[in-house]
């Protein structure tokens, strides 16, 4: 793709978007008996399994889980619980260590040799590897990857330089994406392949930071980001040689995408929609959605007027 034709994408924003034909159907997820929701924040890939955040009767921060719409019963206090896969496996991060879960069972992510005595873990895919720092939220480094079946981790290269980084995902395949903190508030992302190959994300013409958002099947979102903050970034998806494949002037900021490349993003007034092509946005009504599933279906949440939260489901029928 060539740089004017990129250029062309960031300026030529369509000022009317085309309704997509989809109607949407929303229903409540049931928050489980003597928990008090808070937000959804998590899900697997297939959607089978979603994550909420809440308190518990003695009114104890934790995260529980949905398993195809119905509430598992597991309450997981004073952890933060970041990720889950298609099997149920969840990534999770207590007071000492990273932890994968599985049937209840927790395993101790070790640390990196000669680095802390704590690990962070941030994301899981399907196969169970999990993806995160060595240190305690220090952010930085070195970035690890925990192989699934192991608890000791593999490092990847170039990341023991003390800069400030934060780990943005593993897709299937093992590669893994993370934002860098540079000079004078610029950031710099990178995506390292399952061998270890490091390739420096792109950015538009004339932008100066890069802002990874996740990854998806070897697809990577996240934003060109200009100099001047007070003008507007343009959503990218780049692919593994680090270029740009397309650009999203639709919306500011990417959540996720599905199987068929729809991409979930907030538009204006922080609201949510699903960009299906060019000009083209859906939007689930009155949801806050914060994953979809690769079959299009959005998670999240939805505000009454009260303010009071509800989980909810929305499907395009």
């Amino acid at each position: 793709m060539s740089a004017a034709f990129l250029a062309a994408c960031v300026v030529g924003s369509p000022t009317a978007y085309a309704a997509a034909a989809c109607e949407w159907v929303t229903t409540d997820l049931p928050v489980p008996a003597g928990v008090t929701f808070n937000d959804v924040h998590a899900g697997s890939d297939n959607g089978e399994w979603v994550l909420g955040q809440g308190y518990d009767a003695a009114y104890v921060a934790g995260t529980f889980v949905w398993h195809n719409g119905v509430p598992t019963g597991e309450f997981i206090p004073q952890a933060r619980v970041g990720d889950v896969n298609n099997y149920g496996v969840l990534m999770s991060n207590a007071n000492d260590a990273a932890y994968r879960i599985k049937d209840g069972v927790r395993e101790r992510l070790e640390p990196a040799p000669e680095s802390s005595s704590r690990s962070w873990g941030e994301h899981i895919n399907n196969a169970g590897d999990v993806a995160g720092l060595s240190g305690y939220m220090s952010m930085y480094g070195p970035v690890l990857v925990w192989p699934a079946g192991s608890t000791t981790p593999r490092e990847l290269p170039n990341t023991r330089n003390g800069l400030v980084r934060i780990v943005k995902g593993i897709d299937d395949a093992g590669n893994v994406v993370a934002l860098e903190m540079g000079p004078v508030n610029q950031h710099f992302s990178h995506v390292w392949d399952r061998d270890g190959r490091q390739t420096r994300l792109e950015t538009l013409p004339g932008d100066y930071s890069a802002d990874v958002e996740f990854i998806r099947d070897g697809r990577i979102f996240g934003k060109s980001v200009p100099q001047d903050w007070q003008q507007p970034s343009t959503v990218v998806e780049w692919g593994m040689d680090g270029k740009v494949v397309r650009t999203f002037p639709e919306i500011y900021n990417p959540l996720d995408v599905d199987a068929s490349g729809h991409v979930l993003g907030q538009v204006s007034n922080s609201r949510n929609a699903v960009w299906r092509g060019p000009g083209q946005l859906d939007t689930p009504p009155g949801l806050q959605g914060v994953l979809m599933a690769e079959n299009g279906d959005v998670y999240g949440t939805e505000s009454d007027e009260n303010f009071k939260s509800r989980p909810r489901h929305a499907r395009c029928g």
